[in-house]
């Protein structure tokens, strides 16, 4: 008897609503009643104020002529709304194995990626691998039409000597920002 009590008693504490501090009004020349309200988002980020990359043929050669790498940069605006402005980017090229390369249909060129975020947090990302925490100031998705993050792409002297004069390579890098 003792168990079959407990159970309902279990059940019944399973099945109760939630308590909820409304108030009914009451009949009369006026009536006043009260809710609260409640409201709660899930993790959230965006990604914004991408620009094409290019690489002019001036930079190239002036990188293929001193030996040293060419980097191009583009400012854009990473949002969070994690408390601590917590996000992480994974990034993927084009490439086979989603490699980080531009082509010119035949041949490929590697290159590279750095983002850095308003600290100066900065993280070289490894084709398809989640990065570590990067951190946002961000209040608003779009920035306010500001920038607070920078991506660089950078192709090696190295891979510049072995690009074919008078073709054009191009390639896609996806970006993934993610709240966790």
């Amino acid at each position: 008897m003792k168990t079959k009590i407990l159970a309902t008693a279990a059940a019944l504490v399973c099945l109760s609503a939630p308590a909820f501090a409304a108030t009914q009004g009451t009949p009369g020349p006026t009536s006043t009643g009260t809710v609260t309200i409640n409201a709660s988002i899930t993790p959230e980020v965006n990604i914004t104020n991408l620009d094409d990359i290019t690489f002019a043929a001036t930079s190239l050669r002036t990188a293929l002529n001193t030996g040293a790498n060419a980097n191009q940069s583009d400012d854009i605006c990473i949002w969070s709304n994690n408390p601590d402005g917590s996000f992480f980017v994974t990034a993927t090229g084009d490439g086979a194995a989603n490699a980080f390369t531009i082509t010119d249909g035949t041949r490929t060129t590697p290159y590279s990626i750095v983002i850095r975020d308003f600290a100066g947090t900065s993280q070289t990302l490894t084709a398809g691998t989640k990065s570590a925490q990067y951190r946002s100031n961000a209040v608003a998705p779009d920035c306010g039409g500001s920038t607070n993050t920078t991506l660089t792409v950078q192709i090696t002297s190295t891979a510049i000597a072995a690009m074919e004069a008078t073709t054009t390579y191009t390639g896609v890098l996806t970006l993934l920002v993610s709240p966790t």
